[in-house]
């Protein structure tokens, strides 16, 4: 949860999402879609998301000052960038789907894998807050957050080789089926890792304790503790 981890998170989920979000988008503009083809609901989209990476862009250039405003800045950043990348990789293939002509076909399944996926999500978020409660509250100081940091870079693995599969139709008529299997498997694993973001959100506003700046008190209890170690 420290400042330059938090803006190391965010700049690796502006490559990823970026990649997903720009190979849709030049599908998009294949002869076969034509942007003009496009109804303005997905124009929308396209727009919204460059409203988004600008805003994504900013906050990761103008939050380096070590204050709580800024970490609190960054770690809802964080988790709203984190839900959006978990979405990105759907437009990406709903993309390759209208290239194929078979989008209406299979727009039903991507619809489901959204909405068990989303309740998914919430099964992993309360079992960990369960898990939470049972235990000392500086178990989330523990937790290894840090390991999804490594786990994008796999993402972005998983994705790009699909994309390139599916991009030179390698896989015949299965290419799509597995793009959606690894679509399918980079949802479910980034919703399953913003829940511990999701608890360290919390943390950071509610506890003085997660701030950058401890409040004069907090600093005191913590110099206490350190003077005075349990045997």
């Amino acid at each position: 949860m420290s400042m330059p981890r938090m803006r190391n998170h965010l700049l690796i989920l502006l490559v990823v999402s970026g990649f997903f979000v720009g190979l849709s988008f030049i599908v998009a503009n294949a002869n076969t879609i034509g942007w003009d083809q496009l109804s303005f609901g997905w124009h929308m989209l396209y727009y919204i998301e460059a409203i988004l990476f600008t805003i994504q862009i900013l906050i990761i250039l103008l939050c380096r000052a070590n204050n709580p405003f800024n970490q609190k800045v960054l770690i809802v950043g964080t988790v709203v960038f984190l839900y959006k990348m978990a979405l990105d990789p759907f437009l990406m293939m709903i993309m390759f789907f209208k290239d194929s002509g078979v989008y209406e076909s299979y727009a039903f399944v991507f619809y489901m894998i959204l909405i068990f996926g989303f309740l998914f999500h919430i099964l992993v978020l309360l079992i960990l807050i369960n898990r939470l409660k049972k235990k000392n509250s500086n178990i989330l100081k523990e937790t290894n957050i840090s390991k999804f940091k490594l786990s994008l870079p796999v993402l972005f693995f998983l994705v790009l080789l699909s994309g390139l599969l599916i991009n030179k139709g390698i896989l015949g008529n299965f290419e799509l089926l597995f793009g959606v299997l690894i679509v399918t498997l980079i949802y479910l694993g980034t919703l399953v890792g913003v829940c511990e973001f999701i608890i360290a959100t919390y943390c950071i506003f509610r506890f003085p304790s997660f701030s950058v700046n401890l409040p004069p008190k907090q600093q005191y209890v913590n110099k206490r503790k350190k003077e005075n170690p349990k045997k």
